[in-house]
């Protein structure tokens, strides 16, 4: 398992853009609409409401029921969990079962997104 990305959650994207220009001094490398800038040095921003319009378009095939669910049980940007780690491993669910089992936090129900390109995911909190 290596560090790929540290997630910043923002509300505007581009005053989040913004400030981080301002405060890396530099451009980012990476900008994906209004739902995620990539900046040279693990930091992106995300934006998850940008997903809620094609929430809404029911015939959308970009997520699954998993995440569709945690995406309403979200409550918005918490104002003190707003960092997200984003670890890459060769083998998605052999970690997601060997963390379940571990048993160190509350594992979700793996994720599909299809926005731009399809990855499967699943978050674990610490408890």
């Amino acid at each position: 398992m290596k560090l790929s990305t540290i997630y910043v959650i923002v509300r505007d994207i581009e005053k989040s853009t913004d400030f981080y220009r301002k405060l890396l001094q530099e451009e980012p490398i990476y900008h994906n609409d209004e739902r995620w800038v990539q900046f040279s040095n693990f930091i992106a921003l995300y934006n998850k409401n940008y997903d809620k319009k094609f929430i809404n378009d029911k015939s959308s095939e970009r997520f699954n029921e998993a995440y569709i669910k945690d995406f309403a049980a979200d409550k918005g940007v918490p104002e003190n969990n707003i960092v997200i780690f984003n670890f890459e491993v060769e083998n998605l669910f052999f970690e997601y079962k060997r963390l379940k089992e571990l048993e160190i936090g509350d594992v979700s129900d793996l994720m599909y997104v299809n926005v731009h390109m399809p990855y499967w995911y699943f978050n674990i909190i610490c408890n």
